[in-house]
């Protein structure tokens, strides 16, 4: 199963409360429609209000992370970083696991 490192969970944390104020609210991670240039998926993400009915969560402290089908499992081994650049804009970065 996906998981994220202490800064991706600060951020999820803060994107999430700063776009709603939900209880339950969180961010999903899915499927893109258009796949990469090699057919690989491409994965988005948007803070919701709640899960979808086939989506795995992930129970964060401040914020969980739905995870749409095709998602978890390309995601499975993958940790997920995130930072903030200079202008605010926040990036997820997805690395390896390490066993």
């Amino acid at each position: 199963m996906l998981t994220l490192t202490d800064n991706a969970t600060a951020l999820v944390t803060t994107l999430v409360r700063r776009r709603t104020d939900t209880e339950g609210a969180g961010l999903r991670i899915h499927t893109a429609e258009t796949p990469g240039q090699a057919g690989e998926p491409r994965l988005a993400a948007d803070v919701v209000v709640s899960p979808e009915p086939d989506d795995q969560i992930l129970d964060l402290p401040g914020a969980p992370v739905f995870l749409e089908g095709e998602a978890a499992i390309v995601l499975d081994d993958k940790v997920l970083d995130a930072n903030v650049n200079e202008e605010g804009a926040v990036s997820f970065s997805l690395m390896p696991k390490v066993a």
